[in-house]
């Protein structure tokens, strides 16, 4: 398998953030960005005397530069680990899933971050809640235990995994197929409410947009293994379209209204779209 690539990613605004890292924050101090000016009196540091400053100043007081510090977030991936994420058409959901949450790792280690996963399937899985820092076998390693992980029914800690995420802000990725109802997405986003969430929608395009015009079609819900066969032709290939297209419309609506802007990933994981997404917008 081709090695992972990390993203890039930065945060806007942090807040104060006592621990210096990459991403802006209201705290003054060993940063590069330029805030402005204050009294020797009340910040002595002489290394950052400003001559002009103190020359132009009426009141003749010594002015020094003040900058203002970047600082680190934690970053947690908050995976589905149901059956349906098991679906393999085009693509492996599961693979995708796996090169997210290791690119991920990856991208919060070359910016200082900490980072932390959390499956929920029946249960949560937190063996890798407390690993901070992953080191670099410890990624693949977690990556692999994914990728062979057996999936089985439905995603039920979900909506309670805000139990182990921390207290202050944080920058949470929410990975699934969002194939649940609507209520559960809104109990999970609103227990998340304060946090940077980002949803991310694992999708195939073999579910909704390469599918044949004629032919017989059988569907299977694998979760609940309930199947249906289905008679494909051109009209009702389009009503399968058009659903998939509303209930897109109907998630980014749902998400929005939590200042979540989801981000679709359709087959293979390419680490490009998520840097593209950081770009796009600021968070």
């Amino acid at each position: 398998m081709e090695k992972v690539r990390p993203f890039l990613y930065r945060i806007a605004q942090l807040g104060f953030r006592p621990m210096p890292g990459a991403h802006a924050s209201a705290m003054s101090g060993a940063g590069q960005l330029f805030k402005r000016h204050d009294s020797l009196l009340a910040n002595p540091d002489a290394r950052r005397l400003d001559l002009r400053a103190s020359v132009l100043n009426p009141f003749q007081e010594f002015k020094v530069k003040v900058y203002q510090q970047a600082s680190r977030i934690p970053m947690l991936v908050i995976a589905d680990l149901s059956l349906s994420m098991s679906y393999i058409g085009l693509s492996n959901k599961q693979q995708a899933l796996a090169d997210f949450a290791a690119s991920a790792a990856y991208s919060a280690q070359q910016t200082g971050d900490s980072f932390t996963f959390i499956g929920c399937g029946r249960q949560a899985d937190t063996r890798w809640l407390t690993a901070g820092h992953l080191g670099f076998g410890a990624i693949p390693a977690m990556a692999d235990a994914l990728r062979s992980r057996q999936l089985t029914g439905k995603a039920e800690s979900l909506t309670e995994v805000s139990q182990y995420v921390p207290n202050k802000r944080s920058l949470i990725f929410v990975v699934s197929d969002f194939h649940l109802p609507a209520e559960r997405i809104t109990t999970l986003l609103g227990r998340l409410t304060g946090h940077i969430v980002i949803p991310v929608v694992l999708w195939d395009e073999a579910e909704y947009a390469a599918l044949p015009n004629w032919g017989i079609w059988k569907v299977k819900d694998l979760e609940s293994n309930a199947t249906r066969t289905l008679l494909l032709r051109p009209g009702y290939k389009q009503k399968i379209q058009v659903a998939f297209k509303q209930h897109r419309q109907r998630l980014q609506q749902l998400c929005r209204a939590f200042s979540a802007e989801p981000l679709f990933i359709n087959g293979t994981y390419n680490a490009d779209v998520v840097t593209a997404y950081f770009y796009g917008r600021a968070v």
